[in-house]
C-alpha cells in the first residue's frame, strides 16, 4: 500500500508524496504546464525545445557530460517529455540518494546555462530528432500532430506541433529564456515524489532546494475547438511501403465522470490481443502486423483512437475491415459477458498502477496539474468503479461517441484517388 500526502509551499509549487514502503527507489518528478498548446504558430517547438536545453548544463554542472556522469554516479535513470498540454522531467534513484536527486532535479528545472554554442548543438539534435516524421520527399508526416490539429486546431492540420525546420532554426536565447521565466514557476509546477523515503527528512530538502523559487504564473491556454458537424478527413501522400491511418472519435477528457467508459471502450476495440480489432482485422483476415485502439485525454477535451499500418495494397479492405467493428459496436453494442471480462481486464490493469512509482507519480502528479481536484481520485477508487459498469451506461456511451460528426480520419501513405472515395465514404 502507500500513503498520499500534498504540501503546498508559500511560493505556490504543489508537492506530493506518495510513501510507497517495501521497495528500493524514489522517483523524483516534476511536471509543468507548458507545452505546444501554449505555443503562438511562429514559435511551434519552443516548449519542445526548451526541455532539451534543461540538460545541457546548469549552474552547478557546467555542461551535459558532468550532468549525466552525476546522475550515472548515483545509478539514477532521467527522462524528459513535451505533450501537447504539459511537460515533465524525471528522475528514478535508489532511496539511499533521494537527496542527490532532487538537487539534480532542481538544477536541471531552475539552473539551465542557455549558452549561445549549446543551443546550436541541441538546435542540430532537434532537427535530427524532427527528421523522424519526414519522409524522403521533406514532408512531415507525424500522424499524431496531424489528428491532433485535425480534430481541434484551426490551422492546417499538418503543421507540426512540434516546429518545423523554420521555426526551430529561428529559435534564439531570448525566446528560451522567455518561454521559460514564464512557465516554469512554482504555482504552473507540481512535484512529485513517489516511492520509499522517510517523510519528514524529504520535506526538509523539497522546503531548501524548491522553496525559495520565484515568480508568477501568466501563461494562457487557448481553448480547442471542439464543435464539429461532420466527418473530417485528412490525405497525405507520402512514399512508403506501407500505409499508416489513424481513426479517432471526439469524446470526454481527463477525469470526466465517463472517462472510465472510454477506457474500457478502446480496451474493447483495440486494448490486447484477444480484442475485437486484433480478432478481426489482424488473426481473421491477416491484414495488418499491429492495431490498437486507446484513449486520448486533455484536461478539457479527449477521444477514443485507432491506429494501424498495412500494405498500400490493403489499405481499403483494412479501413473497411477497421470501420465494420465500429459500426458494429455501434449498433449492437457489447454484451455482459464482454462487459465482464473487460471490466477484469482493465481493473487489474488499474491496481498495477499501485506496484510502480512512476506509474504512481504520474497518475496523482498530472491529475494535480490539470485538474487540481479537492481531493485525488486513486487507482483504488477507479478501480473499484470500474466494477460498478452497468452495461446500459456502456451503450449510452457508445451512441454519444461513435457517431460521423464526432469522426476524424488521418491517412499517410500510397492510396490512389479511388481509394480516397471510397474511404471518405465509409466515414459517412
Amino acid at each position: 500500500m502507500y500513503t498520499y500526502s500534498k504540501e503546498i509551499l508559500p511560493n505556490g509549487l504543489r508537492v506530493i508524496y506518495l510513501e510507497i514502503p517495501h521497495i528500493h527507489s524514489v522517483v523524483i518528478s516534476a511536471y509543468i504546464g507548458v507545452g505546444s498548446r501554449y505555443e503562438e504558430e511562429k514559435k511551434f517547438g519552443v516548449s519542445h525545445f526548451l526541455e532539451h536545453m534543461l540538460f545541457r548544463g546548469t549552474k552547478r554542472f557546467k555542461n551535459s557530460f558532468e550532468l549525466f556522469e552525476a546522475i550515472d554516479n548515483i545509478g539514477g535513470d532521467i527522462d524528459a517529455y513535451t505533450s501537447p498540454e504539459y511537460s515533465a522531467a524525471i528522475i528514478q534513484v535508489h532511496n539511499k540518494h533521494s537527496e542527490k536527486g532532487m538537487r539534480i532535479l532542481g538544477d536541471i528545472l531552475f539552473g539551465g546555462n542557455f549558452r549561445s554554442d549549446d543551443i546550436e548543438i541541441e538546435r542540430r539534435i532537434i532537427q535530427e530528432e524532427m527528421k523522424q516524421f519526414v519522409d524522403v520527399k521533406g514532408d512531415y508526416v507525424g500522424i499524431d500532430d496531424m489528428s491532433f490539429s485535425l480534430m481541434w486546431k484551426d490551422s492546417a492540420a499538418d503543421t507540426p506541433l512540434f516546429g518545423d525546420e523554420k521555426t526551430i532554426a529561428n529559435l534564439r536565447a531570448d525566446d528560451l529564456h522567455a518561454h521559460h521565466k514564464k512557465f516554469f514557476v512554482p504555482e504552473n509546477i507540481v512535484l512529485c515524489i513517489s516511492g520509499n523515503f522517510q517523510k519528514g527528512m524529504v520535506t526538509r530538502h523539497v522546503n531548501e532546494i524548491f522553496g525559495n523559487i520565484q515568480g508568477k504564473f501568466t501563461g494562457q491556454k487557448p481553448p480547442l475547438k471542439n464543435t464539429q458537424t461532420e466527418p473530417r478527413h485528412l490525405f497525405k501522400k507520402s512514399p512508403s511501403q506501407t500505409t499508416s491511418f489513424k481513426l479517432c472519435h471526439k469524446a470526454y477528457p481527463y477525469k470526466h465522470e465517463k472517462a472510465l467508459l472510454m477506457l474500457l471502450l478502446a480496451d474493447v476495440l483495440g486494448g490486447g490481443i484477444s480484442s475485437r480489432l486484433s480478432l478481426n482485422v489482424r488473426e481473421k483476415l491477416g491484414l495488418v502486423y499491429d492495431i490498437s485502439s486507446y484513449p486520448t485525454m486533455f484536461s478539457d477535451v479527449g477521444s477514443i483512437d485507432i491506429y494501424t499500418s498495412t500494405k498500400k495494397e490493403n489499405f481499403e479492405k483494412t479501413t473497411k475491415a477497421v470501420m465494420d467493428e465500429v459500426h458494429k459496436l455501434f449498433h449492437e453494442g457489447i454484451t455482459e459477458q464482454e462487459l465482464n471480462r473487460t471490466e477484469e481486464r482493465v481493473f487489474n490493469q488499474t491496481q498495477l498502477i499501485m506496484d510502480s512509482p512512476l506509474a504512481m507519480a504520474n497518475w496523482f502528479g498530472i491529475e494535480e496539474l490539470l485538474i487540481a481536484p479537492e481531493a485525488p481520485d486513486t487507482p483504488e477508487k477507479q478501480a473499484q468503479k470500474i466494477h460498478d459498469i452497468k452495461l446500459e451506461d456502456v451503450h449510452k456511451a457508445i451512441s454519444e461517441i461513435f457517431v460521423p460528426e464526432k469522426r476524424s480520419f488521418v491517412v499517410v501513405g500510397i492510396y490512389s484517388w479511388l481509394n480516397k472515395k471510397h474511404t471518405i465514404a465509409m466515414l459517412k
